[in-house]
């Protein structure tokens, strides 16, 4: 008998699968068919990005929610930035040509944006006529508005070049759309005879124009701040995209490969001309998502593919016949296509009446833990099942009773250790990180589905190949035979180990933790020690860090994505009824940009008092620099960017960017974030400010990042304590002894503190002065994980020392459990640590140091905590439980 004992349950489920085996595998090809055909795209549901998933309470969530309706014309949720620098010197008007034929292009896609926007709300109107009066006419108004955004944009294209045949033709578009037929012919006319190939050309140009998230374009022709797109040093001039996705959007990997496709074409003519003097290079918040999310993808393509292979050469080697190797296969990989799918459809149940209510996503990421966790549980699950199924066979029962017999003895033990990943798994539900609250219900969901299936669909694969799985040996009892002697090979080690630790448990088990007990404190103190640099997470190669460099060369690093400051004063008074500032307000934000600019750690702040950002000071308005001042400050663009514009929100709602001497994603941009906070309350609370009692609001890459940290550590701690206790409520519901079932609690901490510990050794070594510290979603998944398929291993084990004892007592009982479990539990722990290795063929750093650490908890688990801390531990207690009973007996 290989493992727990049995239950009726599954005596019952053993017996029909193995009558109905073909009834039970046409039933699952039905449902992976009809869930696969009615779901919609894996792809087309699956969402990533992190800070729209921040709870709403947060700063940064207020903050844009606050842009949202204070600037409605501001929809900008992240940019990117192409930087064109030479390096010996400064650029002379034909490299600044140079910027120009890269902002007429984008100028370009921004007219073609909004008219796609302005079309969609033209129909909007149509479609409302008759049914919402109100909602028609403005979404009218909006889109004749949008189309005149459009005539703007495509103006800006030829004011640089006005010869462009595109932009002239996409206007001729637009003045057809506002019924200027006169308009339409002349702007027609001229892009024909520039590139006769227009003269039929039906939308817009070039094709896909309108598919860029354009929000605005800022170049060196933009007034106001086109002069500060120049850097100082006079090598470098930016070209600004703001666009409406979020800086982790999926999308912007579609983004990011329009514009270096873009930029590529102004390379590849540098070339041509000889002009290898200039370096262009793309930057922003919205380049580094999406070399991020590319970099996911390959990781996910690389996971996919390792896993199935190392499985597959795994269970090739271990049981050397194909069929057998073929049966876990088929049954993850149908899981898998199942569970996928399934997740899927539940995305879309909100679409159903009354399930408004329902908010579940997935996440692209997801896709990674779920291949590795269904591969290698799923894995396990079947070599439990097959190694009784063997043993079942080698005592002479035929195929059909073996398949009933085996589930029968290990549907329990397989259920329960299931149980305990599941649940710990949907422990996260709790977490206020939606993207938690979200991964780890889903991954549990999945699993759930793989239990399913290792329950009903593999025994029925079993019963259906019969003898023939062990081709080319068909002779089953040659095949159980030879399991025994290679078992027997092993089982000498096994056997040992075990009389060892029976024998002096005491002594190995202050040894080990003794050895252990150092990188544990490692642990200790830096389990918590992580980092939020996205940047860090990519390769040198990748096109975002490459233009981030080029970027730190001219600019001040902060400009990649500034901080925003929301400034709202609840008695209002920063405009009049004008629509101008009057002088106690100029001198209220006069006194914020000062007390911002005195903030180590930041580089400059623009306001509507210096919209340049140039040091706050008091001039005179009839000095040049004061009437160039006043000239900004009244100018229209100037009031649209810092002053709210809403009905709701005007006279009380002003904007700051803050510039940050450092990186963005940086540790040191956070603890300046902090301080500027810190500075803005105190004003906040000071009866000599302007501000007293104002409130403040942040957005930018920065302030999302410092609540992202304060959300994730809250949720660190909440769901570790959740997880705890889910995983001991499953064991003292197994085990019924509450203090091996605390022991079994403590040994997966103990292992858990270890693993980070000497992850964050192995990594800081690795990475040398650039190691910040271990990517902040390494801790807590490491934890759910490593501590609930821990668990399941301490199951595996002490239910069979449980039942060896009550036929051998406890000592042989003991000894002979872990002679009958050792083979089978460590070739579980090495094909789970074997699909966690896959984790690390990606080239994200967050998902290497995730699956190195994996891998390493699985080994420490396997090799140390199962075999040797958890048996020695169950020897003394009976060396106890022994002496106690000798003591309570009379003389």
């Amino acid at each position: 008998m290989i493992f727990t004992s049995s239950c009726p349950m599954f005596a019952r489920l053993g017996h029909v699968i193995s009558k109905y085996w073909l009834l039970v595998i046409v039933t699952w090809i039905l449902v992976v068919v009809l869930v696969g055909w009615i779901a919609p795209p894996w792809d087309q549901v699956t969402r990533d990005g992190d800070f729209a998933y921040l709870p709403p309470e947060m700063p940064s969530a207020i903050g844009e929610r606050l842009t949202r309706e204070a600037f409605p014309q501001e929809r900008s949720k992240s940019e990117m930035a192409i930087v064109v620098s030479r390096s010996d010197g400064p650029l002379d008007p034909a490299d600044l040509q140079v910027a120009d034929l890269l902002s007429q292009r984008f100028y370009n896609f921004l007219g073609a944006a909004e008219v796609r926007r302005g079309q969609a709300l033209a129909l909007a109107a149509k479609q409302r006529q008759g049914q919402d009066a109100a909602g028609a006419h403005l979404a009218d108004v909006t889109a004749t508005a949008a189309f005149e955004e459009a005539r703007t944009a495509f103006n800006q294209a030829l004011e640089i070049n006005g010869t462009f045949a595109a932009a002239l033709h996409n206007r001729a578009v637009v003045h057809r759309l506002l019924g200027r037929d006169d308009k339409f012919d002349e702007d027609h006319k001229a892009a024909s005879q520039l590139d006769p190939k227009l003269a039929d050309f039906v939308g817009l140009a070039p094709a896909g124009a309108g598919d860029l998230p354009l929000v605005s374009v800022w170049s060196r022709q933009t007034e106001v701040f086109g002069d500060e797109l120049r850097s100082r040093d006079k090598q470098a001039q930016l070209l600004i995209l703001k666009l409406s996705n979020e800086f982790m959007e999926t999308d912007n990997v579609r983004v990011l490969e329009i514009v270096e496709h873009e930029v590529d074409r102004v390379r590849d003519a540098l070339r041509a001309q000889g002009a290898t003097h200039l370096t262009l290079g793309i930057s922003g918040s919205a380049a580094v998502g999406g070399d991020m999310l590319r970099a996911a993808a390959e990781s996910i393509k690389n996971t996919e593919l390792l896993t199935m292979v190392l499985v597959m050469i795994i269970l090739l080697v271990v049981y050397r016949a194909p069929l057998l190797a073929a049966i876990p296969l088929i049954t993850i990989v149908v899981s898998l296509m199942l569970s996928l799918d399934a997740l899927a459809l539940l995305t879309e149940v909100d679409r159903l009446p009354g399930m408004s209510w329902w908010d579940f996503k997935v996440f692209k990421t997801s896709k990674i833990f779920i291949v590795v966790i269904l591969f290698g549980a799923g894995t396990d699950f079947c070599l439990f099942l097959i190694a009784r199924y063997r043993e079942e066979l080698a005592r002479g029962l035929a195929p059909a009773a073996a398949t009933a017999v085996a589930l029968e003895g290990v549907g329990s033990a397989i259920s329960a250790s299931a149980l305990t990943t599941i649940l710990g798994l949907a422990m996260m539900f709790f977490a206020e990180f939606g993207k938690f609250r979200n991964s780890g219900p889903a991954i549990g969901f999945c699993l759930t589905i793989t239990l399913l299936a290792c329950l009903t669909l593999a025994p029925a694969l079993l019963r259906a190949a019969g003898t023939r799985v062990f081709w080319p040996m068909h002779d089953r009892f040659a095949a159980a035979g030879q399991a025994r002697m290679s078992t027997s090979r092993s089982n000498r080690i096994w056997q040992r180990l075990a009389i060892w630790i029976v024998g002096y448990p005491g002594r190995i088990l202050v040894v080990s933790v003794l050895l252990l007990l150092p990188l544990a404190g490692v642990g200790l103190f830096t389990a918590d020690h992580v980092t939020f640099d996205f940047l860090s997470e990519l390769a040198p190669d990748r096109t975002s860090i490459h233009g981030t460099s080029l970027l730190k060369r001219h600019f001040p690093v902060g400009e990649g994505g500034p901080v925003v400051v929301l400034a709202n004063n609840p008695r209002g008074g920063l405009v009049d009824e004008a629509f101008k500032v009057p002088p106690p307000a100029m001198s209220g934000i006069l006194e914020l940009t000062i007390a911002m600019n005195d903030v180590p750690g930041i580089e400059s702040v623009r306001s509507l008092y210096e919209p340049l950002g140039d040091p706050p000071q008091r001039v005179s308005i009839l000095s040049a620099a004061g009437r160039r001042n006043v000239f900004l400050r009244e100018h229209d663009l100037t009031k649209a960017v810092f002053l709210a514009q809403s009905p709701t929100h005007r006279g009380h709602v002003t904007r700051f960017e803050v510039i940050l001497e450092d990186d963005p994603f940086s540790q040191q941009a956070m603890q300046t974030f902090s301080q500027l906070d810190r500075r803005l309350s105190e004003l906040s609370e000071s009866p000599s400010s302007f501000w007293q009692g104002a409130s403040f609001a942040y957005t930018g890459t920065t302030p999302a990042i410092h609540d992202l940290r304060q959300v994730t550590h809250g949720d660190n701690w909440r769901i570790r304590g959740l997880v705890v206790l889910a995983v001991f409520v499953v064991l003292l519901v197994i085990l019924r002894r509450p203090l091996i079932c605390c022991y079994l609690i403590v040994s997966v901490l103990f292992s858990y503190l270890v693993t980070i510990g000497s992850t964050e050794l192995f990594f800081q070594w690795a990475y040398g002065d650039s190691f910040q510290g271990l990517d902040w979603k390494v801790p807590i998944f490491l934890f759910v994980i490593l501590v609930a398929i821990g668990e399941d291993y301490n199951i595996y084990l002490v239910t069979r020392v449980m039942e060896e004892q009550q036929r051998r007592g406890p000592f042989a009982g003991l000894r002979h459990a872990i002679v009958r479990t050792g083979g089978i539990i460590t070739s579980c722990g090495m094909i789970m640590a074997g699909t966690f290795v896959s984790m690390t063929s990606g080239s994200l750093r967050g998902m290497i140091e995730l699956g190195f650490a994996l891998s390493l908890g699985i080994f420490l688990d396997t090799f140390i905590v199962r075999p040797i801390l958890v048996p020695a531990f169950l020897a003394l207690l009976y060396r106890w439980e022994a002496w106690a009973s000798l003591r309570r007996r009379p003389n």
